[in-house]
């Protein structure tokens, strides 16, 4: 089994790396100009970006799935997650990270860039002049996560067409959309090869995502419109905190007591998994948590966790850990 698991993380790499080296502009001339959903508006793009922004690890993921290494001319709050990237060694060292946290509007503009993409909460920031209306006044297209577009209004409920819009939205915007319809189609594939293994569960384990989860303090969890609620769910599990109608949230350990999860995602790249695992053991508040009991943990890496095209992948490591059953042989 670890040998297949191997082989499996081997295959995925080299696809990633064998996409990353392929011409991103092929026949792109004849495919412009596009227009694609940005948020509430529409974004028009004569041509493909040559000079591409982009803030946080699962958007770079994103960016490095679809064969588009070579168009990113500096990347930002990616800190201590490079290792999480999946993509050849030399991809990975050669990324300029020119801000450990989100960028400001100087720092943005110091790049040259023409093209950045990011998010509501996700770098995008009005305040700081870093936003889509905000750079354009500097010639600097951009694309905002969906997923994040819930910061700003009331997008459509989530589901795993909202990461699919961002991947074929940057296809059609670097001129490689049967690329990207390729993944998406790959994607819907694989989904639906998990989902039918669950059709006979015969429970829906509680789950809880569990971010900043190593000390005392509220920790983050994810309401009923975030990627890792939609992760459980899809996985066959309740997210104990779908009442909250929102994509984040700060929680109390009061109420995740109230709640039991029965499994607990964490997800935290800048601290060993074991460390975040012996705090929520020692704690003497969740003694009685089910989770807890019965050291039910899986651990989720931020571009995992997060609207990205390592999603899928996810979906079904969580679903065998709540479902072991589904995937015998």
């Amino acid at each position: 089994m670890k040998a297949l698991r191997k082989l499996a993380t081997w295959v995925a790499s080299a696809l990633t790396a064998a996409a990353c080296l392929l011409p991103a502009f092929s026949n792109a001339a004849s495919a412009f100009p596009v227009t694609v959903a940005n948020c509430f508006e529409t974004a028009r793009f004569d041509a493909p970006p040559r000079r591409a922004l982009v803030n946080d690890a699962n958007m770079l993921q994103t960016m490095l799935d679809l064969g588009l290494a070579d168009r990113i001319v500096a990347v930002s709050a990616i800190a201590g997650r490079e290792r999480t990237l999946i993509a050849l060694p030399e991809i990975v060292r050669g990324l300029h990270q020119f801000s450990v946290s989100y960028p400001t509007l100087d720092a943005v503009l110091a790049q040259s860039p023409d093209f950045m993409f990011a998010g509501w909460s996700y770098g995008f920031d009005a305040a700081r002049g870093v936003s889509p209306r905000g750079l354009a006044q500097f010639g600097i297209a951009t694309y905002a996560l969906r997923e994040s577009c819930i910061r700003i209004g009331a997008r459509e409920p989530m589901s795993m067409e909202v990461m699919y819009a961002d991947v074929l939205a940057l296809g059609a915007i670097f001129g490689v959309p049967e690329r990207a319809a390729s993944l998406v189609e790959g994607f819907r594939q694989q989904l639906a090869a998990i989902t039918g293994r669950l059709q006979r569960a015969a429970s829906k384990p509680r789950v809880m995502y569990c971010g900043d989860c190593s000390s005392t303090g509220a920790p983050l969890s994810s309401g009923a419109e975030g990627m890792p609620a939609l992760i459980a769910k899809l996985a066959g599990g309740t997210n104990i905190f779908d009442d909250i109608r929102n994509s984040y949230a700060r929680v109390s350990w009061e109420e995740v007591v109230a709640r039991d999860p029965q499994w607990i995602l964490i997800s935290d790249d800048h601290l060993p998994a074991g460390r975040q695992i012996a705090h929520l053991l020692r704690d003497p508040q969740l003694k009685d948590v089910e989770a807890i009991k019965k050291k039910q943990f899986i651990f989720v890496t931020y571009l995992q966790r997060s609207p990205s095209t390592r999603n899928i992948e996810t979906v079904e490591r969580v679903a065998r850990s709540l479902h072991p059953e589904a995937f015998e042989p």
